[in-house]
């Protein structure tokens, strides 16, 4: 907390010619301090105007059908995932104050007469932020930050920085206790092989090298025995600020980064004999070339299909209508799999579907197609496609 900020201080001319060259507005003291340090240390920051808080301030999940009312003056309704940051004016957490990690709200917003101000710098669950800004289509500077994963270790050093950027330009003082609440967890070694970037890249690097190239990007490297074949291990702990680092691919691959790309011998792999084509691929190609001359044209069906079913007058049992519906398909009028086979050539429906072609029962043999594809198989028991709905206009 800085206590006693001038009001009419603003922001030194070189963090407001940075802020802009940043594609960011000014637009006070607090607000500039805490949008460049996120700039510059990539760590979010909010401000809080201190007079307008009730203690205590609770972290919590939104309750059904609460509201938030933002910066941008637009009152959006919360989803019980959202993470709120609340104060306490009528009981324990009983005021959301700003959707965490994503945007602030109104209530208690930086303006002309804030004296005091309250720096909040914290570490959040990257999923949980990104579900959030995606939900209320919100995506800000700090969401995409967050979202990405911020070093767990960097919230006090920013908030610290802020603090200290207030006190110089605003003439504020800075309390002397802070709150600091640390629930993360620090990283855990990873096993990995001595020679795994070798196995992947055909470099020899060597122990010495590997483990010089991976504490150069701040990991902690200590032996950890050998394997079952003799070869050698090593227990990698990758820095807070590297939270990508989660297995023995992503060594290799910063150890071939950090050596050079140019180091990998360009080596075209040699093709081993085959045996030629198989008795079902030559049959297939065999019936395809049969077709062809007797003047029918292949076609590549579409894997989806709609309507086609209701289009052709099938009946309701009827067993073509063999179709694995999607959970969330990608077009409303494709909503299932293309059919079985159940008949000869059956997925041709799936062909003509695209060109919307209506023909009567009694003319399904009139197309001159030849549609070749995969067929999906629903599971035991399944049930046939109903009637898709007709939308009324």
């Amino acid at each position: 907390m800085v206590r006693g900020i001038d009001p009419g201080a603003s922001s030194p001319k070189w963090m407001q010619d940075r802020l802009i060259a940043a594609g960011m507005r000014p637009i006070s003291l607090a607000v500039d301090v805490t949008n460049y340090v996120m700039l510059d240390l990539g760590q979010p920051l909010h401000a809080f105007d201190l007079n307008k808080l009730a203690a205590p301030i609770v972290v919590r999940r939104a309750r059904a059908g609460e509201t938030l009312t933002f910066l941008d003056e637009v009152t959006r309704t919360l989803d019980g995932e959202d993470l709120l940051i609340c104060d306490s004016p009528a009981g324990e957490g009983s005021r959301p104050l700003v959707l965490a990690g994503v945007f602030g709200g109104a209530e208690t917003e930086i303006d002309a007469d804030t004296t005091d101000v309250l720096i909040e710098a914290a570490h959040f669950d990257a999923v949980s932020i990104a579900r959030s800004a995606r939900r209320h289509k919100l995506p800000t500077e700090s969401s995409k930050r967050n979202e990405r994963g911020v070093d767990t270790e960097l919230a006090p050093v920013a908030a610290q920085r802020a603090v200290d950027l207030l006190v110089r330009y605003g003439g504020g003082t800075a309390d002397d206790v802070a709150t600091d609440v640390n629930r993360t967890v620090a990283p855990a070694p990873i096993v990995i092989r001595a020679d795994a970037a070798q196995r992947l890249t055909g470099v020899a690097y060597g122990t010495a090298r590997v483990t010089e190239l991976l504490r150069a990007i701040g990991c902690t490297v200590a032996p950890a025995g050998t394997a079952a074949d003799g070869g050698e291990l090593l227990a990698v702990t990758p820095p807070t600020w590297r939270p990508d680092l989660v297995g023995a691919a992503h060594f290799a691959e910063e150890i071939a980064r950090l050596d050079g790309y140019d180091h990998i011998a360009s080596i075209v792999p040699v093709a081993p004999a085959g045996t030629g084509l198989t008795l079902r691929q030559r049959a297939r190609r065999d019936v395809v070339r049969a077709l062809a001359d007797a003047g029918l044209t292949q076609v590549l069906s579409y894997p989806f299909i709609g309507d086609v079913h209701d289009r052709l007058e099938l009946p309701v049992n009827d067993p073509r209508r063999q179709a694995v519906r999607l959970a969330n398909p990608l077009a409303d009028d494709a909503r299932c799999c293309a059919p079985v086979c159940s008949t000869p050539c059956w997925t041709w429906p799936a062909a003509t579907s695209p060109v919307g072609w209506r023909m009567s029962p009694s003319s399904r043999s009139a197309p001159s197609l030849i549609p070749l594809g995969p067929c999906r198989l629903p599971s035991p028991g399944w049930t046939v496609a109903p009637p898709t709905p007709r939308s009324r206009h």
